[in-house]
């Protein structure tokens, strides 16, 4: 049979540490009152407001940019709703979203570039989509 304390001290000095822990970054935790709001969502809306007005209301746009860039694919379909925003060149209207820095080559062949509006957002049109 087990002995209680063989397994009482070993869980007991567990929880300390994990509290211990806890409370460490409890306190290193910036306090709501320093907490900024971070206008991330307002600057991708200015960002692409030319091109929202250039677009159909409704409907499905192709997407191209930046290979790893999931956050700029993830504010482009933010900016656009209700428009749906597929990360996939395959549609007649294709967003193109960029770092400013770099001055995108032509992706494909299909893409035709219909407006440059600036700060890395361009709109294709795709000659092969229906």
């Amino acid at each position: 049979m087990l002995d209680r304390r063989k397994i009482t001290a070993p869980t007991l000095i567990f929880m300390v540490c994990c509290l211990l822990s806890t409370i460490r970054i409890v306190r290193s935790a910036p306090r709501p009152a320093r907490l900024q709001a971070d206008d991330v969502a307002q600057r991708s809306d200015q960002r692409f407001a030319a091109l929202r007005a250039a677009l159909p209301q409704r409907g499905i746009v192709g997407y191209i940019g930046e290979p790893d860039d999931l956050p700029g694919y993830y504010l482009a379909q933010y900016a656009l709703a209700p428009l749906v925003v597929d990360r996939s060149p395959n549609h007649p209207l294709v967003v193109g979203n960029f770092a400013v820095s770099q001055t995108p080559g032509y992706p494909s062949a299909h893409l035709q570039l219909v407006k440059d509006f600036g700060h890395g957002v361009l709109l294709f049109a795709n000659k092969d989509a229906q």
